[in-house]
Parts: structure tokens; sequence; C-alpha cells
């Protein structure tokens, strides 16, 4: 009971993140330590395995999916982000610099832990120097504005929950590069079963791709893919910079002259310290 209650606590950490545009629940499973075993999870999810199930094998299929861990992690995530995401929607009206000054604590802090934990080649220099550019180039990228038909509820589902399988890539902030951010809350907080289910099958479709893609990938490539993904966690904080203001990243000083609003550099430096201890909590013992 005990290992379960870990898994939901990571879980439940993983959705807040990915309740924020421009935070990433896969960086969130990289330093709790649960991400290549997540990866291979999501993976075994086959037809092989429900013919398994359908045969009457039920342990091994559950044993095979590592059901006990996905079904832990998997409450932890729908919990927290539907308990959190119009909170986070509010408090990015209301404190904009404190959350992202939070964030912005927590993702430098993974990143010095994630590089002390890597095992070095050269080559991993000029991965990690592509992920921070293809990051960057997705947080740069100019948002479009989608008509939230089936369609295109399907699409961004599938791609957002793609972008939560990668570290320092947001699912969140894929659907509002997609300008569907604005209807999925809605349809959370107005309880719009429709438009989730839509959202939920093209999460189901691009899960199943993308898991098998990695859990291959890192199954050859193993350091260097996480070589890679290390630049997609750099990438991650051009998004989370506190004083940001008609596209521009800005001084706190500068911030506070254009927009005649307070920086609260106080209160981000505060901010970023307790997103920093989150990470020394998370990956303490793990």
């Amino acid at each position: 009971m005990k290992q379960q209650l870990q898994w939901f606590a990571k879980g439940a950490v993983m959705g807040i993140a990915d309740a924020v545009p421009g935070v990433s629940g896969g960086t969130m499973a990289l330093i709790t330590g649960i991400y290549e075993r997540l990866i291979a999870a999501l993976a075994a999810l086959r037809i092989d395995t429900a013919r398994q199930a359908l045969s009457g094998d039920w342990a091994g299929a559950w044993q095979r999916l590592d059901g006990n861990f996905l079904l832990s992690l998997g409450l932890g995530i729908l919990l927290s982000l539907f308990t959190t995401l119009s909170l986070m929607h509010t408090l990015l009206e209301q404190a904009p610099q404190l959350v992202w000054a939070f964030f912005a604590g927590l993702i430098l802090a993974s990143l010095l832990v994630l590089m002390r934990r890597h095992r070095w080649q050269p080559i991993d220099a000029l991965l990690m120097a592509l992920g921070t550019a293809i990051a960057v180039g997705i947080a740069l990228s100019t948002s479009l504005e989608l008509t939230p038909t089936p369609f295109w509820l399907v699409v961004a589902g599938a791609l957002a929950i793609s972008a939560m399988l990668l570290p320092g890539i947001s699912g969140s902030f894929i659907l509002l590069l997609l300008g569907i951010y604005p209807a999925v809350v809605q349809a959370v907080s107005e309880a719009d079963l429709v438009t989730i289910a839509w959202v939920a099958l093209g999460c189901l479709i691009g899960l199943l791709a993308f898991s098998r893609l990695l859990n291959a990938l890192l199954a050859r490539w193993h350091d260097r893919v996480l070589g890679f993904m290390l630049g997609f966690v750099l990438g991650a904080l051009i998004k989370v910079w506190p004083w940001q203001a008609g596209g521009d990243w800005l001084t706190p000083q500068a911030y506070q002259l254009l927009t005649g609003q307070s920086a609260w550099l106080g209160g981000c430096l505060a901010m970023a310290l307790l997103g920093a201890l989150g990470v020394v909590l998370l990956t303490f013992k793990s």
C-alpha cells in the first residue's frame, strides 16, 4: 500500500505540472525516477495484451501492463489535473509572475538534478543543444486558433498527450498553441462530457502510438535519448520566465516600467526557491 501511495503522489505531481501551459509532467516523471517504467508500461498497451486478458489470463495481462503502477499513477494524474486545471487558470490570471517563478525554480532545479544523474558522452552536448532548439522553437511558435470540432479535439488530444510524455514540453501548452486550451478548460469546468470524450479519444490514440516509439528508442539508445530530452527541459525555461509582456522577455525593472504593475521580485525569488525545494523533496531517496 505504501508503494501505491507513493506512485499516486508522483502522479498527482505530474498532473499539477501538466495543468500549467509550459510545464511538463514528463519532467516530473524523470526527476522522481519513474519515467522509463511509465513508458514501458504504456508501451505494453497492445492488442496481444488485450487478447491475453480476453482469453481469461487477467492476472498475466495485469502484470504485463504493470497494472498496479499504472492505476495508482493514473489516478493521481487525473485527480490532480481535474482539480487544479481551473485553479491554475485563475492563478495565471491573478498572479502570473509568482506562478511562473515557482515553475522556473522547479524546472531549473530539475535540470541540475537530471544533468548530474546523466552518464555523459561527447555527443550528448550536441543532442542536448538540438533538443533545446526544438523546445525553444515550439515555445516561440505562433498560436493557432483552431475551431474545437471533433476532428481537431482528437488531434489536439493526441498531440497533447504525446507532449506530456516528453520532459520539458507541456500538454497544456500544446493545447494553448493550437487554440484548443480555452475550450478544454471550459469543458472541464462545465462537465461537457462530449468535448472531454473527443479529447480523451485523441489522448488514447497518441498514448498508444507515441509510448511504443519512445520505449523502442529508450531500449536502443537509452543515454542518448535522455541527453536529447535534457535539451527539452532546458528549452522549457524560456516559457516560464516570470516577467513577460507582449511576447517579450523583460527584466523585473523593465516589466514594472512597461506594464505599470509590480514585478513582485521578492515574491518571485521566494517562489522560485520554493519550486527548487520541491525538487529536493521529490528527488529525496528517488
